[in-house]
């Protein structure tokens, strides 16, 4: 397949996904999704793969939705919905559902959506100076792909109500020290860090890891389909409000945005 915004190459027992909207610090749109989503089922598909990693071109890993095209494309609330429930089909639970482990290489900002993409990896290794943060609620949004859930999931529900309400930036060295990620490195160290933990998981039975996977999750999920369905819904409910529109409204202009609890 030709791909248009992403990178996806397969060596070494490795398969490599690589966000590559650069000029756009790699937002999403439902065609990169969607793109995504392919490359997933190829690697999974793919006896020769043993370990998947997934990062960002350029300066960002990702910045999330791609809010201009969120704005041209979907108005109704029905079509958000529509978008969340697709794109955390297809490429959130994808990710977090693999029958192969995932890293997450976050080579810069990872924020809202890009956010909850790392939080889906099974393993994490950011660059000490990487910006790693849940921002939705500096908008009005509340975030529909994870984020409320792995997060607390993670770190628990005291820190996560830190991170989230406050929309913090954490760097590589901060998230690693709180438990949010793995593994923090000097940014020059970060793909030969990620290639020594992927080589390390590709020595393992490729049995045994699927089955450690799915166990490791099931410990965590013990009801993610409703409280997946919650969050959805939430957020579908949030996007009704004055704030949200003001939310909107303050990021295409550049502001910060004047709330009014309505």
């Amino acid at each position: 397949m030709d791909y248009k915004f992403i990178l996806f190459k397969k060596e070494n027992r490795l398969a490599r996904i690589v966000f590559n909207r650069p000029e756009a610090a790699n937002a999403l749109h439902m065609d990169m999704v969607e793109e995504i989503s392919i490359a997933l089922d190829d690697a999974e598909q793919d006896s020769a793969v043993r370990v998947v990693i997934i990062t960002g071109s350029g300066k960002a890993f990702c910045a999330g939705a791609d809010l201009k095209y969120f704005k041209a494309n979907i108005s109704t609330l029905w079509q958000q919905e529509e978008w969340f429930r697709r794109a955390n089909r297809i490429m959130m639970n994808r990710l977090a559902q693999l029958r192969k482990p995932v890293i997450a290489a976050v080579n810069g900002a990872a924020l809202g959506g890009g956010y909850e993409i790392m939080l889906a990896c099974d393993l994490v290794v950011a660059a000490d100076d990487a910006v790693i943060a849940d921002q939705h609620l500096n908008f009005g949004i509340v975030g529909p792909g994870g984020s409320t859930q792995r997060t607390t999931w993670l770190i628990g529900a005291r820190k996560a109500k830190e991170i989230i309400f406050t929309g913090k930036r954490l760097s590589g060295k901060e998230a690693e020290r709180i438990g949010l990620i793995n593994l923090s490195v000097p940014r020059d160290r970060l793909e030969s860090a990620v290639n020594e933990l992927a080589a390390q998981l590709a020595e393992k039975s490729p049995v045994a890891l699927r089955i450690a996977k799915t166990l490791i999750n099931r410990a965590l999920q013990v009801d993610l389909s409703v409280s997946e369905e919650l969050e959805i819904m939430a957020a579908i409910v949030n996007n009704t409000s004055e704030d949200y529109v003001e939310g909107m409204r303050a990021f295409d202009e550049k502001r910060k945005p004047v709330f009014k609890g309505r």
